[in-house]
């Protein structure tokens, strides 16, 4: 990408209310879940060009791990972060231990999750921190997946299986943008019936104004009942772990 490219990509950071939500979101847990009073020591998979791992240097020190080589020089520069090159699950270029790690839809671009999984448990310390999101539900299957390159949507019981059979103990997981599902999801299956689109670029930009302080207002809503309960069903998961025993 060159820099009006990502000019544009952190506009979306900044303005969509999805992405503002989320954010919102993965610092609360993070607060609420932090594994100790000091300074956390702080891997982020994936999120080189997000906003969450410069406001996560609250909590302490962050390193992330991107993939694309452009992406590293882009963030290093602009947004002075620690940033190294690498990828899951065979290109971890850190050492642990980590007090929190997180991947922040990561899982679903990588053909072995279950292999990402396990490649970063040997990185987080006893009684340390993992946070997941990923996109869920497989009926919004749509040409927006191909655009992203996702490889699948989860749903939660199988999304609790694959965090726990590789290595963490589940502390909490619940659907999230649960209460704009009725908004997204005919919009996605229409989508699906009209045929996926195998060349879809990404083309998501925050909607105009009114309908985003609208749905931002609506995410708020959702966030108290998030601290209240799980939530039955959403576009999204997020999951709060922790290492189990050695060897599990």
């Amino acid at each position: 990408m060159d820099r009006t490219a990502y000019d544009r990509y952190f506009a979306l950071e900044e303005r969509h209310f999805w992405r503002v939500a989320r954010r919102k979101l993965v610092l609360e847990l993070l607060e609420q879940h932090r594994p100790g009073p000091g300074p956390l020591r702080i891997l982020d998979v994936g999120g080189a060009c997000s906003l969450i791992p410069r406001e996560m240097q609250r909590f302490g020190p962050v390193t992330v791990i991107e993939p694309d080589a452009a992406t590293v020089e882009f963030s290093r520069r602009e947004l002075g972060l620690d940033v190294r090159c690498g990828g899951l699950p065979d290109k971890l270029p850190v050492e642990g231990p980590f007090d929190v790690i997180t991947m922040l839809d990561v899982l679903e671009h990588i053909d072995d999750d279950a292999g990402a999984l396990r490649a970063i448990r040997p990185l987080l310390r006893p009684g340390g921190l993992l946070l997941l999101t990923v996109p869920a539900l497989p009926v919004l299957w749509s040409s927006h997946d191909v655009s992203v390159h996702h490889k699948r949507r989860y749903l939660r019981p199988g999304f609790r299986s694959l965090i726990e059979d590789n290595g963490f103990v589940v502390n909490r997981l619940s659907y999230h943008t649960s209460l704009l599902l009725p908004v997204l999801a005919p919009q996605r299956i229409a989508d699906r019936w009209k045929g996926i689109d195998p060349h879809a670029e990404y083309n998501v930009k925050p909607p105009p104004a009114p309908v985003n302080r609208a749905f931002a207002a609506v995410m708020s809503v959702e966030a108290s009942l998030f601290r209240r309960m799980d939530l039955p069903i959403g576009s999204s998961l997020v999951a709060v772990a922790t290492p189990g025993p050695v060897g599990s």
